[in-house]
């Protein structure tokens, strides 16, 4: 027993010396352990949605074009902690596709639109508005996770972005954390 406390056997000092290395990285990463703000909720009933951030979003409204080549949009984005969480909302009162047509084609003009690649499209829902949610990958970026909806002639575009990962817990919270105000029919 004393030749193992004292480190003579060949493996007690080592232990010991594991353990104190241990010991001293844990301490040396606690400054680096920053509380996790808490969520808050941002409503926009003029664009008949709420999401939760963890840090303050900016807000940028985004005028029809003169051309009628563009919609009035609206785009809330928060970023924080390598994580940049947006809700793009594509005003289409002035199309004639069905909710459907705009479901099925923007996965792939999305993809288009930032040079990536379409991963798999699944189903998704916000409430009774029924969507799609399918990743984008583009060389030397963070893989994009994105939500879509359409409700009352407005499209919802909810997007993650983050460096950490696919699996990133934060994507999941974020995306869950969208919903509509009124549900179509109501």
């Amino acid at each position: 027993m004393a030749a193992a406390s004292s480190g003579r056997d060949g493996t007690g000092g080592k232990v010991r010396n594991i353990a104190a290395m241990t010991s001293a990285v844990a301490l040396l990463a606690l400054p680096a352990c920053k509380p996790v703000p808490p969520l808050k909720e941002y409503v926009y009933p003029a664009w008949n949605f709420a999401v939760s951030f963890r840090a303050p979003p900016r807000e940028t409204d985004i005028p029809a074009s003169a051309d009628g080549k563009s919609n009035h949009g609206f785009v809330v984005e928060s970023v924080l902690a390598g994580r940049d969480n947006l809700v793009n909302v594509i005003d289409g009162t002035g199309s004639t596709k069905s909710d459907d047509e705009v479901l099925s084609g923007t996965p792939k003009k999305l993809a288009g639109y930032v040079g990536g690649t379409l991963g798999p499209i699944t189903y998704a829902a916000s409430g009774t508005a029924m969507g799609r949610e399918f990743m984008i990958s583009r060389p030397d970026h963070p893989v994009t996770r994105v939500r879509i909806f359409v409700a009352n002639k407005h499209l919802y575009e909810v997007i993650s972005q983050t460096a950490l990962g696919f699996d990133d817990p934060e994507t999941v919270t974020f995306l869950d954390g969208f919903r509509l105000l009124k549900q179509p029919g109501s």
